[in-house]
C-alpha cells in the first residue's frame, strides 16, 4: 500500500490540509493543557500519528489549519524532525471547517486538487486507492467512509449502487452498524473555489450537502477508525493507536 502511494506522483505532490484548530471542549475533563491535536497518546501528541500516516503514504506537503492553540502546535512542530514541508494557515477569527480549509487553499494550494483531513480522527485506508478511484471516476469530490459497528454517535452515510453518496443521516439513538464520514476528502479546485471566504462556513452542514447535487463519490473503508473528540475514545486510543500507526 505504501509503495504504491509513493509511486503515484500525483498523490505524493498533493497538498494535505489538516484541520487542527478545534477547541476540544468535550475533552477538557481529561485534557485541558492544549489544543485537541496535541492530546497525548502513548507519549506522543495525536497530531504526530496523523503526520506519520501521511509521510508513510509518501505525502510531504502539509498545511495545518490553525485556530485555538496555534502557538503550541507550531512550537511542537518546530521541535520535531518530521521530514515534511509544513506550512501554517492562521484564522484571525473562527472560520468553520470549510472556511478554514478555504483559507488554507487560497494561501498554499490554489488551483490544485487537495487532500483535506480532520485533525481529531484517524482512518486507516489506502490513500493511493482513494486517489485512483477519484481520478478514474473523474469525481469533483470524494469522501472516505469508515465502517463502524455503531453509527449512533456520528450519523450514517447512504451510498447508491454507483458509489455516489445520496444522503447524510443525523445522529440517532439506534445503535446500528454502517458507514460514517471518515473525515478524509479529495477536492478538486472547483469545489474549493466555491467556499465562501468572508464568513464562518461548515464543511459538514453547508458544503457537503450542496455537493450531493453535483456528485460526491464514496470511498468505503473497513480500516481502523478512531475519533478522539470524547474522553472515552481518547482513553481507547491509548491502548490501540500505537499498533495502527507505529
Amino acid at each position: 500500500m505504501i509503495a504504491d502511494a509513493r509511486e503515484n506522483n500525483g498523490l505524493s505532490q498533493c497538498p494535505a490540509l489538516i484541520l487542527v484548530g478545534g477547541l476540544g471542549t468535550r475533552l477538557r475533563p481529561v485534557y485541558a493543557e492544549g489544543p485537541k491535536a496535541l492530546a497525548p497518546i502513548q507519549g506522543k501528541p495525536f497530531l504526530a500519528y496523523l503526520l506519520k500516516m501521511l509521510a508513510d503514504h509518501g505525502l510531504s506537503r502539509v498545511v495545518l489549519c490553525l485556530g485555538h492553540g496555534a502557538r503550541q502546535i507550531e512550537q511542537w512542530v518546530a521541535e520535531q524532525s518530521l521530514g515534511l514541508d509544513i506550512h501554517y494557515s492562521h484564522e484571525d477569527e473562527p472560520m468553520g471547517t470549510a472556511g478554514a480549509l478555504g483559507l488554507a487553499y487560497s494561501r498554499y494550494a490554489r488551483g490544485e486538487r487537495v487532500l483535506a483531513m480532520n485533525g481529531d480522527s484517524i482512518l486507516r485506508l489506502s490513500l493511493a486507492a482513494m486517489w485512483e478511484l477519484h481520478s478514474g471516476r473523474a469525481a469533483e469530490a470524494t469522501i472516505a467512509l469508515a465502517h463502524v459497528p455503531d453509527t449512533s454517535r456520528y450519523g450514517s452515510v447512504e451510498v447508491n449502487d454507483e458509489g455516489w453518496v445520496t444522503s447524510f443521516s443525523e445522529k440517532s439513538a439506534e445503535r446500528n452498524p454502517g458507514f460514517i464520514n471518515g473525515g478524509v476528502y479529495l477536492f478538486e479546485p472547483s469545489v474549493m473555489d466555491r467556499v465562501v471566504m468572508n464568513r464562518n462556513v461548515s464543511l459538514e452542514r453547508e458544503v457537503l450537502p450542496v455537493q450531493l447535487t453535483r456528485g460526491l463519490l464514496a470511498f468505503k473503508s473497513d480500516g481502523y477508525f478512531i475519533d478522539i473528540g470524547v474522553p472515552q475514545d481518547l482513553a481507547r486510543a491509548q491502548s490501540e493507536l500505537g499498533a495502527v500507526v507505529p
